[in-house]
């Protein structure tokens, strides 16, 4: 079986390549020898993490555009199913992106599938808040065209029409390894992302406040850099830490960095956040992760995608909004830290929403494969 897979990888960012990397493992869970063909926008870093064929996504206001064309519809043609996601791939508008997004490149990509007769269906995707009216339509045009709509969240599910199914995040699919028992101390862990400077300025400020009253309290602390911003404006989570957290927090490694294997890197990468007591997370699945390994999170909404997931996983009060200060980020942190026994049962809801998931690609790669 050969699978085409379109989404935004390769930019250095983990939480995408983390997605990757768990809708592979579980298609290759019930078609072991499947291939792929990633649609993305840096094809050479994605086959250098992923070892998967690659090709460029068809933008038509880019250099050889018409030449990409022509290799996606041949990409396409040669798949016995094209996946649209995981991860929020709809996006009307964006930081980087000016309307109508990414919607009409999804319609022509569909336009290809249908001429190619290549079914089509969306796994674990999210779509951006503040999208029009005509870009609702365009959504709801999507889903009828798709065997099957399995989103992220209700929210998203609701752009989509009744036959959109929530599966929830595809990383809560990503196997996790065996975790040794956490050693005596306290140790958190903070995730901060580049945003918008009316936004990060504050945040920052009550970021590294609060990092510092646990340092004060006897805790050690350290940064998660999530996001490189290969070829993407303003995601490079190092600029903040450089600027704000060097004197405060130690810099974690990150299975980015090339030195082994993606798998591998990743399992150890998961041990090494199983040591915090605390995490406090912007990037969304820095906080997903923890929440998935027992660790104690705040989650800093800064999208509403962090928000619903927090939500639906019953974690609702310990979501802060973006604008928050230094001393509620504080109170909140030591109370997640303090209710441990809470975040091991969000755990289990973590992991059975994973099944979930895994269910919904194992009935679709078995009815199409």
């Amino acid at each position: 079986m050969r699978v085409g897979i379109v989404g935004w990888f390769g930019s250095d960012n983990l939480g995408d390549e983390i997605l990757l990397h768990s809708l592979i493992t579980c298609v290759r869970a019930v078609k072991e020898n499947a291939s792929f063909v990633v649609f993305c926008p840096n094809p050479d870093r994605v086959a250098e993490l992923h070892g998967v064929q690659t090709e460029h996504m068809p933008v038509l206001r880019a250099r050889g555009a018409s030449e990409r064309q022509v290799a996606v519809q041949r990409a396409i043609k040669s798949c016995d199913l094209l996946l649209l996601g995981p991860g929020t791939v709809f996006q009307e508008r964006s930081p980087n992106l000016a309307w109508p997004g990414t919607l009409p490149m999804f319609g022509r990509i569909i336009a290809m599938a249908k001429l190619a007769g290549t079914p089509v269906a969306t796994v674990g995707v999210g779509v951006r808040e503040g999208g029009t009216p005509l870009g609702r339509q365009v959504l709801r045009l999507i889903g009828a065209s798709c065997v099957a709509v399995g989103v992220r969240d209700e929210r998203t599910a609701s752009h989509f029409g009744s036959g959109a199914e929530v599966i929830g995040d595809m990383a809560y699919t990503l196997p996790l390894p065996d975790l040794e028992p956490v050693a005596p101390g306290r140790r958190f862990a903070l995730s901060m992302r580049p945003l918008a400077p009316e936004l990060e300025s504050s945040l920052v400020v009550a970021t590294s406040g609060c990092a510092a009253r646990l340092r004060q309290d006897g805790w050690s602390g350290r940064f998660l850099p999530m996001a490189f911003g290969r070829g993407a404006h303003g995601e490079d989570d190092r600029v903040i830490y450089e600027r704000d957290f060097r004197d405060l927090l130690t810099l974690d490694s990150t299975p980015l960095d090339g030195s082994r294997p993606l798998a591998g890197a990743l399992r150890d990468w998961l041990q090494s956040l199983a040591t915090n007591q605390l995490v406090l997370g912007t990037r969304l699945h820095a906080a997903l992760l923890a929440v998935a390994i027992g660790v104690p999170t705040v989650a800093i909404a800064y999208e509403r995608k962090v928000h619903d997931a927090f939500v639906d996983l019953g974690l609702r009060e310990y979501l802060v909004p973006p604008d928050v200060d230094a001393e509620t980020l504080y109170r909140t942190a030591t109370a997640a830290a303090a209710s441990a026994e809470q975040f091991r049962e969000a755990a289990q809801r973590v992991a059975a929403q994973g099944r979930i998931a895994q269910g919904f690609v194992t009935a679709l790669v078995k009815r199409l494969g």
